[in-house]
């Protein structure tokens, strides 16, 4: 059996993935982060804030309905402190399906290089393919349609 054929297999039957508690190496990664306008109500209430006085404050158009945070994408996300996410209960769909993003699961290699960075992922329960799945349609809009 190929080496490809053997990375792909685990996929199939399934990933282990359990977030450990206090690691923020995933928001640590400099990227842009994308907002769905489904997403900004919750955000702007969050803040108090309207939604259009969120959208000024801190995003920029992107395509369609979505959105990008108004930070360099050099940089890690500015909602980012020592002890987490300060906006963890309203965080983007991009952040709460962390690592189940396409192109992790598309790529057996991808995953492998977050392996090394993710503590979380290998432990905890096993997601399934259908779980994997459904997480990843919450992302499958604009910079993500695969």
């Amino acid at each position: 059996m190929s080496k490809r054929r053997d990375a792909e297999k685990p996929i199939l039957e399934g990933l282990r993935f359990e977030c450990k508690k206090g690691c923020i190496k995933c928001c640590e990664i400099p990227g842009a982060v994308f907002v769905h306008e489904s997403e900004i109500p919750a955000m702007a209430k969050f803040f108090n804030l309207t939604p259009e006085e969120f959208i000024s404050a801190h995003l920029n158009r992107h395509l369609g309905g979505v959105y990008q945070f108004n930070f360099d994408d050099d940089e890690p996300c500015r909602f980012l402190q020592p002890s987490g996410c300060s906006i963890y209960e309203v965080r983007p769909a991009q952040c709460s399906s962390f690592p189940f993003w396409p192109e992790n699961i598309s790529n057996p290699d991808e995953w492998e290089k977050l392996r090394a960075m993710c503590p979380g992922i290998g432990r905890g329960r096993v997601f399934s393919i259908d779980e994997i799945t459904e997480i990843m349609t919450t992302v499958c809009y604009g910079p993500f349609i695969y």
